[in-house]
């Protein structure tokens, strides 16, 4: 029997969304590309996503649940969030709705709307922000919504990310989760930001909050029974498994800004199954052999690989 060198402890019951919504944001970070923030697409129909719901509950019917996660520009600025929230578990309440935010939004909006939200990802963009407001508005809520914490390692301000962390560490409450996020010169591409080695020795050396969840959302991805630690795997580059099945598409699935359906989060761009507006996508529940000399999104990193696997792959 093939061994599982990077696997999860057991078989994942859900399938991830992965969801760009939309380029609608009120932020400008000049390590996004433009077109992720330049309020050009909008987001979708409200019913044309209410389908969506339909179809991936279909199309894996014998999953447990669905794990949605919104982003794409700022998914709090979509009008018909609340509504959406609600149909995410109208049909199956275990289904999971997660926000990828940058977490401006007041403490009112987040308490009026935390009811369907089961947990937001803050992108903490220390350029742009003022840690201390957001740690106090977080730690409020934190008995209402899941919180965790991403740290943006911005190359250019790379003292004031660490100042903003070790607030961060100091003053959040014990149930969110903080980490650092190293990043890419652009968001979405392979290159890593130009640091130096010392600067990814203290990126890999920052103590961590591991939070206490709700709920818990599937085991984390093993390598000889440890937990893998992702900041290390990408501030390494040690994040290539060419040649290896992935389980993308099987696990996770991503649907673009433009409402394109695929597999994987931004690798095999080629491998497009449909799209949103007419529901025209199947998927195909095989494996993909990866190709690439990096995998360069945490979604995709967390997703079963499995070496020299001989079954059917697409």
């Amino acid at each position: 029997m093939e061994k599982l060198i990077f696997t999860h402890a057991i078989p994942r019951n859900h399938i991830f969304v992965d969801w760009d919504m939309s380029s609608i944001c009120n932020y400008d970070c000049y390590y996004c590309n433009e077109e992720i923030h330049d309020n050009k697409v909008k987001f979708p129909d409200i019913q044309i996503a209410k389908n969506v719901v339909d179809k991936i509950n279909l199309e894996y019917k014998d999953k447990d649940y669905a794990y949605f996660n919104l982003l794409g520009g700022e998914p709090t600025a979509w009008k018909h969030l609340d509504e959406f929230s609600y149909y995410v578990k109208k049909d199956n309440n275990k289904n999971v709705l997660q926000l990828l935010t940058n977490g401006t939004r007041s403490l009112q909006w987040w308490k009026k709307h935390a009811e369907y939200i089961d947990k937001i990802i803050v992108s903490v963009h220390v350029a742009q922000c003022n840690i201390e407001e957001l740690v106090n508005k977080f730690n409020t809520i934190v008995n209402e919504i899941d919180v965790d914490f991403q740290i943006a390692m911005d190359v250019k301000i790379f003292d004031k990310c660490i100042e903003y962390y070790n607030y961060a560490f100091k003053n959040l409450d014990n149930k969110i989760t903080l980490r650092p996020k190293p990043l890419k010169v652009l968001i979405g591409g392979p290159e890593l930001m130009p640091y130096t080695d010392q600067q990814k020795r203290i990126m890999q050396e920052l103590s961590e909050k591991h939070g206490k969840k709700s709920r818990k959302y599937g085991s984390p991805m093993l390598q000889d029974n440890n937990p893998v630690d992702v900041v290390k795997i990408i501030t390494n580059e040690e994040n290539n498994w060419e040649g290896w099945a992935c389980w993308i598409g099987i696990e996770t699935i991503n649907i673009t800004r433009y409402g394109d359906v695929k597999i994987g989060a931004w690798c095999n761009p080629h491998l497009v199954l449909g799209n949103i507006k007419d529901l025209s996508f199947k998927i195909p529940m095989k494996p993909v052999i990866c190709k690439y000399d990096t995998c360069g999104c945490w979604t995709d990193i967390h997703t079963t690989k499995i070496k020299n696997y001989v079954g059917a792959t697409l």
